[in-house]
Parts: C-alpha cells; sequence; structure tokens
C-alpha cells in the first residue's frame, strides 16, 4: 500500500490541489511521494519529504504528456503505508525514511523524514500511520 490519507486532523478533506506533467521518462503510482523539480514532477528522495502524492497512476512516456492529479502535503494529514522492513512499536514517535520508489517506507530512522505515529509491528511488512512535518 502505498501513501492514503486516513486523517485529516481538522483541515479540509483533501481534494485535488494541482495537476502537473511528470519529469519525461518518469512515470508515477496513486498513492506515490512525489516533489516538483523545474516545474514537473519527480520521484521523492529517502530523505527528503514530499510536496504531493499522486492521486493516479501514469505510466512513463519518453514525453510526458499525461497530467497527474496530486493532494499537498501537510502537516495536519496523517498517512497509512505499507513498510519494507519492520517496523516495531518502539519506533513510535521516531522518523523514518522512505524507500526509494517512493510508496513505502524503511524502519530507518536517520535522517528520517515520515514520523510514525502507530504501527502494527508486523514482520518485513508492518502497517505504519503517521505524518510529514517539514
Amino acid at each position: 500500500m502505498a501513501f492514503k490519507v486516513i486523517k485529516c486532523n481538522g483541515e479540509s478533506i483533501p481534494i485535488i490541489n494541482g495537476k502537473y506533467l511528470m519529469t519525461d521518462a518518469e512515470g508515477c503510482t496513486l498513492g506515490q511521494g512525489l516533489t516538483l523539480t523545474s516545474g514537473r514532477l519527480t520521484n521523492v528522495a529517502a530523505t527528503a519529504t514530499p510536496e504531493y502524492i499522486a492521486q493516479k497512476t501514469i505510466a512513463a512516456a519518453a514525453t510526458s504528456v499525461e497530467y497527474v492529479p496530486v493532494i499537498r502535503v501537510t502537516e495536519g494529514l496523517q498517512f497509512e503505508v505499507n513498510s519494507m522492513a519492520t517496523v516495531a512499536a518502539t519506533l513510535r514517535g521516531s522518523k523514518v525514511t522512505l524507500h526509494t520508489d517512493g510508496l513505502l517506507i524503511t524502519a530507518t530512522t536517520g535522517s528520517g523524514v515520515f514520523y510514525v505515529d502507530e504501527t502494527d509491528g508486523v514482520t518485513t511488512t508492518s502497517r505504519v500511520r503517521g505524518k510529514f512535518r517539514r
């Protein structure tokens, strides 16, 4: 599971905040963390906070022509996401990094950007709830 909004903490329910083209030769998946670079969307780095979450899957194309609807990441949004490693209960309150695909999180706390609020602690693919804070 990629990033899915669970709670809005007093904010309006997120709607599409914009539509942007992907960087040429890049695609995206529904729920993927993205950043805007030179006016185009690209996959977020593992230690960077995403600016947006993709709301549609778009195949990579040599020349990007299909717009990706996105929601803007704000501190009030809580997301649910799977991990690629066990996120133990001891990591509650810690920041973890993103996986290189921008769809999952890791259990690595060095340079983390995703704050863990809750975790089921399941081996290998923990389901985690948390937030991005700038």
